[in-house]
């Protein structure tokens, strides 16, 4: 038997039609579940609702506003521990550099300044190479190719931003 419609006309409330009453009537002579809905329905109803207790609004908005007090707390303390143990880490891995820096400042300029001469020639020698490469290839591809090329990077770049955006959405409330 579908009791569907007969649960969703009891559960709903919504007005009935003279034809769906009398249907309604008939289901629940020869149903024992929607009669026995028809009667919890009937009792919930009948039920006297409590009123809170004196002063309920009062202490939960002081307990709420401990949690959120608790939570803030909670937040900053680890925070400053997430903090003071990325500093650690960072030093650990940097002591080699940083004892190069504390033993002798002056070699450790100058091969930081070496390494920039040679990054920096690294990306002229680059540049030359892009240039020979930008007059060749651009006229095996098509410029439609390229543009589908770049708004699909492009594309990509925004999913990527709002998925991140996304991700670090702090909730608020409670």
């Amino acid at each position: 038997m579908n009791h569907r419609p007969f649960e969703d006309w009891l559960l709903n409330q919504d007005p009935l039609t003279p034809a769906q009453k009398r249907e309604l009537q008939e289901h629940l002579q020869t149903c024992s579940s929607c009669s026995a809905l028809v009667e919890v329905d009937l009792a919930l109803k009948s039920v006297r609702q409590v009123a809170p207790a004196e002063g309920f609004v009062d202490r939960f908005q002081i307990r709420l506003a401990a949690q959120r007090k608790m939570l803030k707390r909670r937040n900053t303390i680890g925070f400053f521990i997430l903090t003071l143990c990325v500093i650690a880490i960072l030093t650990w891995v940097a002591w080699p550099v940083l004892r190069g820096v504390f033993e002798s400042p002056s070699a450790f300029l100058a091969s930081w300044l070496s390494y920039f001469v040679s990054l920096w020639t690294s990306i002229l020698a680059m540049g030359h190479v892009s240039e020979l490469f930008l007059r060749i290839v651009p006229g095996f591809v098509s410029p439609a190719v390229w543009m589908i090329v770049l708004l699909g990077a492009g594309g990509w770049c925004l999913v990527w931003m709002l998925s991140l955006m996304k991700i670090t959405k702090i909730p608020q409330g409670v």
